[in-house]
């Protein structure tokens, strides 16, 4: 959307948490070379992301030997490759997954719609109880008289759209931020009853033209779905090696886990 704004960047200045594998303290300084590879939400999960990974890599090497002194990198590969064991999955498999998630294999949603954007940071309660009663009542006008939807859009929208009579254009899939688009999405054509909420602020939305996505047939993406079961399957099974790795280490300082709620302690 045109009113992008970006997360905080990690404050470089904190500590950074002392995390030991089997009595070795990791470098610090690779941990904080590591946390630029790590976007997160939070300074906690950027540094859970990065110590994890270091730690996992760790533990590889360490099970590696003497093998991992010349090349890392190929001896990580074939120490994974000689570890994680899977059947690739069969046709059943495939069609059976297609059956079960059909509503994923469609064309995209294709929508033209205008907007009016009432900022309200996202952490001003004040400011969004504000906004919300604002929207409610240009939606009120607008019930009225839609034709008002350019001038209105022109007076209090802040997005550059604003000029346009408020119009976004065609909008796809991952065009917008995924708060606005999950919502915009289930609405019908026309004026919606109530304001989308985003990060952004309150959204007013008219819906000039919507055209539904189209199911695929099962032909069309067995290919991929091939491809997306032999990668989880192989994803699965690395990450129970790893789990092997984790339980026999002493590891300290971290929490090792598998979920972005996992922070460093």
């Amino acid at each position: 959307m045109s009113n992008c704004s970006t997360e905080t960047n990690p404050a470089k200045s904190k500590p950074l948490p002392k995390i030991s594998v089997n009595g070795v303290p990791l470098d610090e300084a690779l941990y904080a070379q590591e946390l630029q590879y790590h976007q997160a939400g939070s300074f906690e999960s950027a540094l859970q992301k990065a110590g994890q990974a270091l730690v996992v890599r760790q533990l590889l090497v360490n099970e590696a030997g003497a093998s991992a002194a010349d090349d890392e990198e190929a001896a990580i590969q074939k120490l994974i490759e000689e570890h994680t064991v899977f059947e690739d999955p069969s046709e059943e498999d495939c069609s059976r997954y297609f059956d079960n998630n059909s509503e994923r294999f469609k064309t995209e949603v294709l929508l033209e719609v205008d907007h009016i954007l009432l900022a309200a940071p996202k952490e001003d309660i004040d400011e969004r109880h504000d906004a919300k009663a604002k929207s409610e009542a240009i939606i009120a006008e607008l019930k009225e008289d839609i034709g008002l939807f350019a001038a209105l859009a022109e007076q209090h929208s802040i997005c550059p759209s604003n000029k346009m009579g408020g119009s976004l254009g065609q909008i796809g899939k991952g065009q917008t931020v995924p708060e606005f688009e999950k919502q915009l999405v289930r609405l019908p054509e026309g004026l919606a009853e109530s304001a989308i909420e985003s990060r952004y602020g309150f959204h007013i939305v008219r819906i000039n033209r919507k055209v539904e996505g189209k199911q695929l047939e099962y032909k069309m993406v067995a290919e991929k779905i091939m491809h997306y079961l032999t990668q989880k399957a192989s994803h699965l099974s690395i990450q129970t090696y790893i789990h092997s790795l984790v339980e026999k280490a002493d590891i300290e300082g971290i929490h090792i886990g598998f979920s972005d709620e996992n922070i460093v302690v």
